[in-house]
């Protein structure tokens, strides 16, 4: 079974007790036998504490909340995040008072935001980024919140001490409705500009709005095409004539899928597709399967989608 490895932070990698490379951003391919689990462990820098765990049927059935799984006919991707800090000591950050709620955000291997009120205390794990997070009271459609604001984030914490909002953004704002600008990291930099109402309990979605701020070189426009779909922007325009017609039906077509991915090498060498990109659709927390898709193109626009068996069908059957 083919197994690539990616890790944020960057991490040496042990295999079975063999140190097999750094982690990184970059995928990293092992060939690996499940004979019996295999022991894995994960060494990254910036005082985090190592991962370790092991790869067997139960791993790539149901993985830990430190790892995403993507399975790839036989072979899989494995993403390796969330190492824990090792200074776990409790530090506040910043605190503030909103109405009758004590808001306080906190430090604890995680950055943690308490909320308490008489009789009541909650507490809510944010993004590391909030670590230097700002507190600025506001209102939506009249009715009073608290956005608790970073750079590349927001939260919004209700009058009653609820959290309605908790979301990477690039910019808010408020009055009528609440506005946030999200920037997406794809071929042509979408950036999604939603609307949302809210009536003192819950926000609503009313409007959402992609563009594209960048060109994409030729080579590239089939991943564009791909994730333009599920950024729901205007996927027409790497679309040709008679595609572009019935690009409403493509979403329907390509289904649910939560993320688009380059292909490994062993893929283009098995299928020999140049064209083409996985899509990984969510089975369940933190494990997707991978479907793979070609986008033929003419003139430099896509003209026809199909999907690709991976592994081959006469790879399939040399295995049997």
């Amino acid at each position: 079974m083919t197994v690539y490895f990616t890790s944020d932070p960057p991490a040496w990698l042990r295999l079975g007790g063999e140190y097999a490379g750094v982690i990184d951003g970059f995928v990293r391919r092992a060939e690996l036998a499940f004979e019996q689990p295999l022991p894995v462990e994960a060494y990254p820098g910036n005082n985090f504490s190592p991962l370790n765990f092991f790869m067997d049927e139960a791993f790539f059935a149901s993985p830990p909340d430190f790892a995403r799984v993507y399975l790839m006919g036989g072979d899989a991707l494995v993403r390796l995040f969330g190492y824990p800090p090792k200074d776990c000591a409790l530090r506040p950050l910043a605190q503030t008072r909103f109405f009758d709620n004590l808001v306080t955000l906190c430090s604890r291997g995680g950055v943690v935001l308490c909320r308490e009120k008489p009789g009541d205390v909650r507490l809510f794990e944010l993004p590391s980024g909030f670590a230097s997070a700002g507190f600025e009271s506001g209102k939506i459609g009249g009715f009073p919140v608290l956005f608790i604001y970073c750079e590349g984030g927001l939260a919004v914490l209700s009058q009653q001490g609820d959290l309605i909002f908790n979301d990477g953004v690039k910019s808010y704002s408020q009055g009528d409705m609440l506005g946030v600008t999200r920037a997406f990291e794809t071929c042509a930099g979408a950036v999604a500009e939603s609307l949302y109402s809210y009536d003192g309990n819950a926000l609503s979605l009313v409007s959402s709005r992609t563009a594209f701020t960048r060109p994409v070189p030729t080579e590239s426009r089939h991943f564009a095409f791909f994730e333009s779909v599920l950024a729901h922007g205007d996927s027409s325009v790497y679309l040709n004539a008679e595609l572009r017609a019935r690009a409403d039906e493509l979403g329907g077509y390509l289904g649910d899928f939560a993320e688009v991915l380059v292909p490994p090498r062993k893929f283009y060498d098995l299928t020999g597709e140049r064209l083409a990109a996985g899509l990984a659709y969510p089975l369940s927390s933190n494990l997707y399967r991978v479907k793979f898709y070609a986008a033929d193109t003419a003139d430099g626009l896509v003209c026809n989608i199909r999907s690709v068996d991976y592994p081959p069908r006469t790879a399939q059957a040399a295995r049997s």
